[in-house]
């Protein structure tokens, strides 16, 4: 018997008792098993409220009658892990054989170690999750760290059930943005390379692309000063409708000054595209681009290698890499010819102007989607339509995730339902993994440029944190008189454990909520923190090295061993161990990280407190109960090291 039997066998005993009262099969799935709010009540239990109607008698009554049922049945019952049924008014418990329990769990966990619970899926599929999609003009940022850890968290979850997973990394390297960039470091560059200035090659990038905004901002600072500008101002100020607008958001009594910063503010973009200097080199060197000019393209190359190179380095710091990598300027042309068969099909239509729309009502929505552009240029969701066809034809998969943050969920919503026209057979395939902002506390941890933090620096803020705080714990042992750790050993240590630290911190979190990274908060070894969890698996390690090795036993010294258990303190971390299998369930099925993250938060607390009992001292303890409660450690070890591998945290047996 396995610890999903167990629940199994607990529902299957339920239904016998209810069908000898002929309470029919609807009524028996609706009435679900729960756990008992008091230990002493049982364990699993279920209401009867429902039966009332039907049956004709008070709740208690009725559960008098089930739990009638219900001995009789546990007379020839072959399993015995029901050691009696409970009643508390309407509710029906089961309360359960702690020693029978408690074998059944901790032997299928040193069974199956690190890879407990896993390929539990009856019929596997293959998933294709894409996820970062970073731009080539700057450095991944904090959003990219929620949406890269979400991504292979998803991934490797998905992967432990059983499934078969496709990770896709779509790179925007193309467009006006990648242009800036590139036009920057062509006029003040002055040949820096990476190599040349010891500089990260996203990083150098990112700077360039800085440098492009800084001269914009000098440029359009001193255009506001000329004639022109005040033309332009002048113009709209006598524009109605323009100067509504600009007072419904100032206040009416906004004043001549406020009103030429409102203008001056909302006309930048405009700007840009008709008079600046730098917008108009810009937009010839895109065009350039589209044209396959070799100078352009060279430079393109180079930079873009220098972004990939740069990133590569933050993906593997960060533990995630991807089975295939698109390219935005491989793919921007895709969807153009499934538009023209769309159309020929009568699936779009050809609107006012000569574009190509997709009429919304169709999908249960509200006006049109333009596809193609009157000049016969495509938008970003024809690209998306088009990329997401190639790879079902590519790969031939059965699900696809995007992990995109959640302003895009209208996005999603529209191409879901257009590809649902082009091809039915996609209807139900395709979900949008969306996730909320991460902010972090005012003052801490800010980037070179003071504004977003990018990926790299808050690495690197984590793992100093953890040098500070190591070193901070050194001065206090010596002060105690107790043992220190050498500085090169913190240093080591200060990386996989600060980004353990970020990495439960982001995924505990439900993905569609607002995170607010608190880095003290984050590496508190006695909260809810990954901090925790590294600390729970050393300790376990740190008591096989104090007692030489785990407890070698055979059939019959393990079976003493594991029966021995049953203190409350124990059965607590049996119980945390037994719903491991469930939690994977609801993580595969809501494509959840932060349900791992809570079980190994509720694991490992319950393992503390019986660490830290003075009746569960393991070197006080004798005979088979030592063995049992070192053997549950053992367990403890192999559920939680298979928790952190799914959250991407390492396991390190000494911190």
């Amino acid at each position: 018997m396995a610890i999903a039997d167990i629940e199994a066998h607990l529902n299957d005993l339920k239904d016998q008792a209810l069908a000898a009262l002929d309470v029919d099969e609807q009524t028996r799935e609706q009435i679900k098993l729960a756990d008992t709010p008091n230990p002493e009540q049982g364990d699993r239990g279920f209401p009867v409220f429902a039966l009332a109607r039907t049956l004709r008698k008070a709740p208690p009554l009725i559960a008098k009658d089930v739990k009638e049922q219900l001995d009789k049945i546990l007379e020839e019952d072959t399993y015995g892990v029901v050691s009696e049924i409970v009643l508390v008014g309407p509710y029906v418990n089961f309360k359960l054989d702690d020693a029978k329990v408690a074998k059944i769990t901790i032997e299928q966990v040193l069974q199956e170690q690190e890879n407990f619970g896993s390929n539990f899926v009856q019929d596997a599929n293959h998933w294709m999750i894409e996820f970062s999609a970073p731009n080539t003009n700057k450095p991944q940022h904090l959003g990219h760290v929620r949406n890269n850890l979400l991504g292979e968290s998803v991934a490797r979850i998905l992967a432990f059930a059983g499934h078969k997973v496709t990770r896709v990394n779509l790179i925007n390297d193309r467009g006006i943005h990648i242009c800036k960039s590139m036009l920057a470091y062509q006029k003040f560059g002055d040949g820096e390379t990476p190599e040349s200035t010891g500089t990260k090659g996203d990083h150098l990038v990112g700077k360039y692309y800085v440098v492009f905004n800084t001269k914009f901002e000098q440029e359009y600072a001193k255009w506001q000063d000329t004639d022109e500008a005040t033309a332009k101002f002048e113009a709209w100020l006598n524009d109605d409708k323009q100067t509504k607008r600009a007072k419904s958001a100032l206040g009416k009594d906004a004043s001549r000054e406020d009103m030429q910063g409102y203008f001056f503010k909302s006309y930048k973009d405009t700007y840009f595209n008709n008079e600046s200097t730098l917008g108009a080199q810009t937009k010839q060197m895109l065009l350039d681009w589209e044209d396959g000019n070799e100078e352009v393209h060279a430079l393109w190359k180079k930079m873009n290698q220098w972004v990939f190179d740069g990133f590569d380095e933050t993906y593997k710091r960060l533990g995630v890499h991807f089975d295939q990598v698109y390219y935005e300027s491989d793919t921007y042309l895709l969807g153009k010819d499934l538009v023209s068969r769309g159309l020929e099909q009568g699936i779009f239509r050809e609107v006012e102007g000569g574009a190509i729309a997709c009429d919304l009502e169709q999908i249960g929505m509200k006006g049109d989607k333009i596809l193609l552009r009157s000049d016969g240029t495509s938008v970003y969701m024809t690209q998306d339509l088009g990329t997401a066809l190639k790879r079902f034809d590519e790969h031939g998969m059965d699900g696809m995730i995007y992990v995109v943050g959640d302003e895009q969920r209208h996005h999603f919503k529209v191409l879901f339902g257009i590809l649902g026209l082009l091809r039915e057979e996609l209807e139900g395939k395709l979900h949008h993994l969306s996730y909320g902002m991460v902010e972090l506390p005012d003052g801490k941890m800010k980037s070179r440029e003071g504004t977003v933090v990018d990926a790299d620096d808050l690495m690197e803020g984590m793992r100093q944190l953890m040098i500070e705080e190591g070193k901070k714990r050194n001065a206090e042992n010596a002060e105690a008189g107790y043992p220190t750790l050498p500085e090169e050993v913190i240093t080591e240590r200060a990386e996989p454990i600060g980004l353990g630290a970020l990495k439960y911190f982001i995924l505990d979190f439900n993905p569609t909520t607002t995170v607010h990274f608190d880095p003290d908060k984050a590496i508190d070894p006695s909260g809810r923190t990954g901090v925790l969890a590294m600390y729970a698996y050393a300790r376990i390690h740190g008591l096989k090295r104090e007692l030489g090795s785990w407890p070698a036993l055979d059939e019959a010294g393990t079976t003493a061993a594991l029966e021995a258990l049953g203190s409350p303190q124990e059965m607590a971390v049996v119980k945390a161990l037994r719903a491991w299998p469930h939690t994977l369930e609801v993580a595969v099925r809501d494509h959840d990280p932060s349900k791992v993250a809570e079980y190994l938060f509720n694991l490992c607390s319950a393992y503390n407190t019986l660490y830290n009992h003075k009746e569960h001292k393991i070197k006080d303890l004798e005979g088979p109960r030592r063995d049992g409660v070192f053997l549950l450690s053992k367990a403890v070890s192999h559920a939680a090291a298979a928790g952190m591998n799914l959250l991407g945290i390492a396991q390190l047996e000494e911190l």
